[in-house]
């Protein structure tokens, strides 16, 4: 339940608008879901900031003590 909240957050803004990453869930390790962003290519750049925003979406939407990323 709490990836789709996180996933729900993906569709929030960025610094150029831009959904350029993604999220991929990797499984289970000491009883808390893991998590891996991936930022993706950009002609624009900020690719790293924007990563940075999504990620912090995802957290306010899933809920930091749910997971751990890596």
């Amino acid at each position: 339940m709490f990836i789709t909240y996180g996933i729900d957050k993906q569709k929030a803004p960025t610094a150029v608008n831009q959904q350029k990453f993604s999220f991929e869930y990797v499984g289970m390790n000491n009883n808390r879901h893991q998590v891996r962003a991936k930022k993706g290519f950009s002609m624009i750049g900020h690719t790293q900031m924007n990563l940075g925003i999504a990620k912090y979406h995802f957290e306010i939407g899933a809920g930091k003590v749910n997971f751990e990323w890596i």
